[in-house]
């Protein structure tokens, strides 16, 4: 039996045990869930496709076993569906002739990895959406009953009052948060595949045992097709109801690409920058604590993908 059937096999079985330690109902369970799609993108990214293909379906299986069909559809779509799609994507290569006349291995572009997961991501909404019309009240009477929408509504007017702010409408708030769910769930798991597959990668290299280079991060191009699922989740959403809810999510997902391409270019051009160290840890700073620079940031990535600031900052670098 060759040896990364082994690996396969005990990765499957390490996420399905991560993403089951919630039956514990401990708090601290909560982080090996979020550790779950880590096995499976080591498989992936050091033995490939294949590899992760299987350790997924292990995963899927033994959940199935254990807990039944319904939480081994959750547990595929939030844990394996991504690793599975980025993995076997990662592993794809080309031999291409070099300015100095020799061969080098060219591996599949960053920026696409990040276009599929932003399609993977709005594939399984729009199924979810799709799903949700079977139900009665769709996808808006289904928000509230998943994330307790009128607890947390409850709880945000009472830290209000007991603070001394002015409550706010308790209908407003509501509807306000059944707006932010889908878009908020759909940011965290895209974020949380992200850190999973970085940190995947980051313990292969020192291991020595990454099948292909880490990606070039500041030096990375978005497809220019991304523009058109972000035109039409922000048409989408102006509409009401669950067209509007579905449509601010695909555009939530097509905008986290340019938020790390805005990245990459304020790390590439600060280096004109005397104190680039202490502006990124700004940057970095005002990013967690507030939130909103995150949509400057987009800005960016959105002006980069057209102007091309980084090429233009290479030229005229000294």
């Amino acid at each position: 039996m060759p040896p990364f059937l082994f690996i396969s096999i005990g990765a499957g079985l390490l996420s399905a045990v991560l993403y089951g330690s919630a039956a514990s109902g401990s708090a601290l369970s909560i982080i090996p869930i979020y550790l779950s799609p880590l096995p499976l993108f080591m498989a992936g990214l050091a033995y490939g496709g294949v590899c992760v293909h299987i350790a997924g379906a292990v995963g899927t299986l033994a959940i199935t076993l254990a807990g039944g069909p319904q939480l081994a559809i959750a547990y595929f779509v939030v844990n394996a569906a991504a690793p599975m799609l980025l993995c076997h994507a990662a592993a794809w290569s080309r031999e291409v002739l070099a300015d100095d006349g020799q061969t080098k291995i060219e591996y599949y572009p960053t920026g696409l990895l990040f276009a599929w997961l932003c399609g993977l991501g709005i594939a399984i909404m729009t199924m979810l959406a799709a799903y949700m019309q079977t139900v009665e009240g769709g996808l808006g009477a289904w928000i509230p009953r998943i994330l307790q929408v009128d607890i947390l509504t409850q709880t945000i007017i009472q830290a209000q009052m007991q603070t001394g702010g002015v409550p706010s409408d308790e209908a407003d708030l509501r509807q306000n948060l059944i707006q932010m769910a889908l878009p908020g769930l759909a940011l965290f798991w895209t974020l949380l595949c992200i850190a999973n597959g970085v940190l995947a990668q980051r313990l292969l290299v020192r291991l020595g045992r990454n099948m292909r280079p880490s990606p070039d991060f500041l030096g990375m191009y978005l497809p220019q097709f991304l523009i058109w699922p972000l035109s039409g989740g922000l048409i989408m959403a102006l509409f009401p109801g669950d067209i509007g809810l579905l449509g601010a999510v695909i555009a939530t997902l097509a905008l986290i690409p340019y938020f790390f391409l805005g990245l990459a270019t304020v790390h590439v051009i600060s280096h004109r920058l005397a104190g680039r160290g202490f502006v990124l840890a700004g940057l970095y700073m005002l990013l967690l604590i507030f939130g909103w620079p995150a949509l400057l940031v987009v800005g960016i990535g959105l002006v980069e993908q057209f102007a091309n600031l980084r090429l233009n900052y290479a030229v005229a670098r000294p």
